[in-house]
């Protein structure tokens, strides 16, 4: 079965044709780590995974490279200063900047175990590929794409003819809804920063021909994926709001200084709206892996809950949402387990059982159609298919989906026996639930949480689950 999806290059949907026959490479714009990433970050990042388990459960090999952005990553009101986003959290901390870098990117990695992402095979750092930068930029420089004000390199847009062949937005056209650097040392505001010239007093600074200074943001993703897939490969995947100027701007590199125009198939998510409405922390509706689970939710289920909508729509999270999505995937661990429990196994396929299974993989590989798969999944788990034959589906599913369903079905009852110590508090907690003493309530989830358990409301009562 063959791969469609859409390619924002192209602007179609069109079918997968990989550039060697031996491995699919696939680069991901990561996060910039200076804060902890958000459930709209990891709707994004879930794109990346979803595609890998896609491609396997294909056939293909895989070698998926994502990056950590610690530095160059600015802010458009302090571009003036020079200051990024890692150096400002750092200041505002009274940290360094590698301090705070090393310290989100842990967090990150943690959250994607949780978030049950299959590990990137290379998580390349942007300030340990300086030196790769400066060699890309030294060709541009050289090949009369770029000018200088006084130490900083900018990218000539004008000098590109194909520039805004991936977003249509042509030098002194921009489209609406487009931001671009604020800086007034620019020829024009499409024009962007491939080196800055370091301020004084900053820490991150490296050596470059054009003295001390740092790279900019679009330049990074450009050498780390040349570094580690040559400059021609199968996908770039990121955010919608990548498109324009991220991936423009890294496409317009790759032309002028290395005569190539990086990935084949440039695969983009959308956005995710809370309630209707963007996330903003004014708003305060800013959600992280860990709020969802002091509201009694795992990651697996807002994993769940991402595949309900196709990964190019806008998304709009409701908690009401995420308790359906909870209650879809409970059910289907809860059956696991029941079979689990009562020795069934998996069982080989009946006609009925094999339509089934080659339904989900076509929708899966029709432009990564989840909401039509899940639609496959629920009718084969009603349908009067034998237990041992949905129990099949599911746990072959469950590789491309990541839901837990087949850590459910193999995790034995020892694993999961809940400690006397920990049954007493649920108690505690439900007493005090019925007194109306949420302050209590709250503490003694987080007393759980803390021994290794998470609480789960349920109209029954509750429900305690180990912590991944």
């Amino acid at each position: 079965m063959k791969l469609k999806i859409y390619n924002t290059l192209g602007k179609r949907v069109e079918e997968f044709r990989p550039l060697k026959p031996d491995r699919v490479r696939i680069y991901s714009c990561g996060p910039t780590v200076y804060r902890y990433a958000h459930i709209g970050n990891f709707r994004t990042f879930l794109l990346s995974d979803l595609l890998v388990r896609t491609l396997r459960a294909l056939g293909y090999e895989t070698f998926h490279v994502q990056n950590i952005t610690d530095v160059g990553h600015m802010r458009q009101e302090m571009l003036e200063r020079g200051e990024d986003r890692v150096v400002a959290e750092a200041r505002r901390m009274g940290k360094t900047p590698r301090e705070i870098a090393d310290f989100y990117t842990e967090a990150f990695l943690r959250d994607c175990e949780r978030m049950n992402f299959l590990p990137a095979d290379l998580y390349p750092r942007a300030s340990e590929h300086v030196e790769d930068m400066v060699s890309i930029i030294e060709k541009i420089v050289e090949r009369g794409y770029t000018y200088e004000r006084d130490g900083t390199i900018y990218f000539d847009v004008e000098k590109d003819p194909e520039y805004g062949t991936l977003s249509g937005n042509l030098p002194g056209e921009l489209v609406e809804g487009h931001r671009v650097e604020v800086d007034r040392a620019k020829k024009r505001p499409e024009d962007f920063t491939l080196w800055k010239s370091a301020e004084p007093g900053r820490e991150m600074k490296w050596a470059s021909p054009w003295g001390e200074g740092f790279p900019g943001w679009h330049i990074e993703c450009v050498a780390m994926a040349v570094k580690y897939l040559g400059p021609d490969f199968d996908f770039h995947l990121g955010g919608i709001d990548l498109v324009f100027p991220h991936h423009e701007n890294e496409m317009a590199q790759a032309r002028a200084g290395l005569g190539a125009g990086l990935a084949r198939y440039w695969v983009h998510g959308g956005h995710l709206l809370v309630e209707g409405k963007k996330m903003a922390k004014s708003a305060g509706n800013v959600y992280t892996l860990d709020d969802l689970e002091e509201r009694g939710f795992s990651p697996l289920d807002f994993r769940y809950l991402c595949f309900t909508a196709h990964y190019r729509t806008v998304f709009n999270f409701t908690f009401d949402a995420l308790e359906g999505a909870r209650r879809a995937r409970n059910r289907l661990t809860s059956f696991v387990e029941r079979m689990r429990d009562r020795g069934i196994s998996p069982a080989g396929l009946s006609p009925e059982g094999e339509r089934a299974r080659e339904e989900f993989l076509r929708e899966v590989a029709s432009d990564l159609n989840l909401p039509g798969a899940l639609s496959v999944l629920w009718k084969a788990f009603r349908s009067d298919i034998p237990d041992g034959e949905k129990l099949s589906l599911l746990l072959e599913w469950d590789r491309v989906l990541g839901v837990g369903i087949a850590d459910s079905y193999t995790r034995a009852k020892s694993d999961v026996e809940i400690p006397p110590e920990v049954r007493a508090l649920a108690e505690e907690r439900a007493q005090a639930k019925r007194e109306k003493d949420y302050v209590r309530a709250d503490s003694l989830r987080e007393e759980i949480k803390k021994r290794g358990f998470l609480i789960v409301d349920t109209k029954d009562g509750y429900e305690l689950k180990k912590l991944r």
